[in-house]
């Protein structure tokens, strides 16, 4: 992805400008569970062509992951919205920490700032 600049006039444009366009616009912006935001990353810009599916099907392998995929985003919107869930607080907890410096044993030295995100790729890594 390559990143930009922009003018003081249009520094909070963000996605297509027209549809007809294939390049997109993003800044993303972390937050912590509770919603407050603690960091923003680079303005990026991308190409985004979508995937004939018709003419290219999944394979086996990306029918798996992708059935895997699917379930870690449902529990983890379950996990992020209901803080009475049993994973919450541990969640929460373990998101902290690899914030702060300790790896997460799932992730390994990989850093997630979005707690969502981070969610969803510790549930699509456990069996």
């Amino acid at each position: 992805m390559a990143q930009f600049e922009t003018s003081a006039g249009i520094e909070e444009i963000t996605g297509k400008l027209s549809k007809k366009q294939s390049l997109t616009t993003r800044q993303k912006h972390w937050h912590y569970p509770d919603g407050r935001v603690f960091g923003c990353g680079p303005k990026e810009i991308y190409a985004q062509q979508a995937r004939d599916y018709k003419r290219h099907p999944r394979t086996a392998a990306e029918t798996a992951q992708h059935s895997r995929w699917v379930a870690a985003c449902q529990e983890a919107a379950r996990i992020a919205k209901d803080t009475t869930h049993p994973r919450y607080a541990e969640m929460v907890a373990r998101h902290a920490a690899q914030l702060h410096g300790t790896p997460d044993p799932a992730l390994g030295k990989k850093r997630i700032c979005q707690f969502g995100n981070f969610v969803r790729a510790v549930l699509v890594r456990e069996p």
